[in-house]
């Protein structure tokens, strides 16, 4: 092509079409559209990551039906459809040689990584210690520190030795209330046989002529939280006449078997004539429990118990004598205690180490997204059932045998009541379970206002005096029977 002058027309780059520019390299549209997809796609990808490590040993089939699963399932679709959009971008951009895609993928990958490291820091930073281990906010990080435990608990024990708690180990139950103490706060005291009293230096043993009647449970039947003197037992004493001595055997965090055992070893010689078996939901729980510490580290106990197990129809005591608080936590690691398979609450993704476990943000992903463990026979809510149905039906045997009447009494806790409780209370689940007949205080602790019923988890002064009111007629009757009993001998 010539011009006017002569010269050839040459087109250079300067010259070329504005137009022609824009056509080659990509819109902003398509950028944004690119980094979109590949935070979509490491998103997926992570969901599917945490989804699987939550699998655990379940089958496919089992786990595509919970959240878990569920998002999983979600999550894989869109992972193949962000990798087909950014496979697409890719073509086009290497068809065009615009070198914008490499930019953008690189502006994401420095993204993610900025913000994982700033994730590691704020969760490093954010971390402090606590009994179990390092803790974010509310969540403990996992593997918990096995090393922190123990010597948490150590330095419980030593404050146990030097006379701070009533409570003591006890090579069957696995602690108890012990003889002749008194709690750090003033507010419990215990005999010289290790029955609750109204002060240290009591003697029930020397108080004769009267007839017995024996209380075991737990921290309920020994109603912590309130004086002796507003104790349900005490209450229920004294709506007897004088001839009727009322033992409080109640312990401190007991599950069924701890109570049972209670009464063989210490209650049955007293030779009651009467005997209250009482208990909440939360004790049909702790019959599955080996060392109450990993269920309920708040509660600061550190001892283990005894735990029943059904084999051939036939109750089988596990970690019998239990250890003691020694033998626990001068152990070099939870590996090394005996039963842990037996004990319900005991997970061992929660103490074992891995290489993840170097960074924090990795811990906290794993604390709140635990992985999914494969439930113990001896632990299924079936089992639970079972066991705890077949401890109250050997103590009413036992108790029967030695010539006491026993009485059973289910102790509503909060959340119990009306429509607040949405399926039946584990605690009348074992009844219904065991068929046997039991008595029930809800209609004199609804007498009680809402907030007096409680103080903060046990039955509070008014709510004990209702428990009493409502026990003393069965007892009478209990005793009347016994007194008719005895005269037809």
């Amino acid at each position: 092509m010539i011009s006017r002058e002569g010269e050839p027309n040459v087109v250079g780059a300067d010259t070329i079409p504005e137009q022609t520019i824009s056509s080659r390299a990509p819109s902003q549209k398509q950028e944004f559209r690119l980094l979109a997809s590949l935070f979509i796609l490491e998103l997926s990808l992570a969901v599917v990551a945490i989804a699987l490590y939550m699998k655990g040993a379940r089958p496919f089939a089992v786990f595509l039906s919970t959240i878990p699963g569920t998002a999983m399932a979600v999550a894989v679709p869109v992972c193949l459809l962000t990798g087909i959009v950014i496979v697409l971008q890719y073509i086009v951009a290497r068809r065009s040689s615009s070198r914008h895609f490499p930019l953008v993928v690189g502006l994401n990958l420095m993204t993610v990584i900025l913000s994982l490291f700033a994730g590691e820091i704020a969760v490093r930073f954010g971390s402090h210690g606590s009994s179990e281990g390092e803790v974010f906010g509310t969540t403990v990080l996992k593997p918990k520190s096995w090393e922190t435990v123990s010597a948490e608990y150590r330095k419980l024990i030593a404050q146990a030795s030097a006379g701070l708690t009533y409570l003591e180990y006890d090579d069957v139950m696995g602690w108890t209330v012990g003889r002749n103490k008194r709690s750090a706060n003033g507010l419990y005291y215990s005999s010289a046989e290790g029955v609750r009293a109204s002060h240290q230096g009591v003697s029930f043993a020397e108080v004769t002529g009267k007839t017995r009647i024996a209380l075991i449970g737990d921290s309920f039947t020994f109603a912590e939280e309130v004086r002796y003197e507003d104790s349900w037992g005490y209450h229920l004493e004294q709506a007897l006449n004088q001839e009727f001595q009322v033992l409080n055997f109640g312990v401190e965090g007991y599950g069924l078997g701890q109570a049972y055992l209670r009464y063989e070893k210490d209650v049955r010689n007293w030779n009651p004539k009467v005997v209250i078996f009482s208990f909440i939901s939360h004790d049909v729980r702790r019959t599955t429990w080996v060392y109450p510490f990993l269920a309920m580290p708040d509660w600061k106990l550190p001892f283990s118990k005894p735990r029943f197990i059904l084999r051939d129809d036939q109750l089988m005591p596990k970690n019998l004598p239990p250890l003691s608080p020694d033998e626990i936590f001068n152990r070099k690691s939870m590996s090394r205690l005996p039963f842990m398979m037996y004990d319900e609450s005991y997970r061992p993704s929660e103490w074992h180490h891995r290489f993840i476990d170097h960074s924090y943000l990795a811990r906290l992903v794993v604390s709140v997204f635990p992985q999914w463990t494969a439930e113990n026979s001896d632990s299924s809510e079936e089992m639970r059932l079972l066991v705890n149905a077949r401890i109250l039906t050997e103590f009413v045997r036992s108790a029967t045998q030695a010539g006491a009447i026993p009485l059973i009494v289910y102790l509503p806790s909060r959340g119990e009541w009306g429509e607040t409780s949405e399926t039946t209370p584990l605690a009348k689940q074992v009844l219904q379970e065991a068929g046997l007949s039991y008595l029930d205080p809800r209609p004199c602790l609804a007498q009680v206002q809402p907030n007096d019923r409680y103080l903060v988890t046990h039955y509070s002064p008014r709510g004990n005096a209702a428990v009493a009111k409502c026990l003393v007629d069965p007892v009478r009757e209990a005793l009347g029977t016994a007194q008719s009993m005895t005269r037809a001998r």
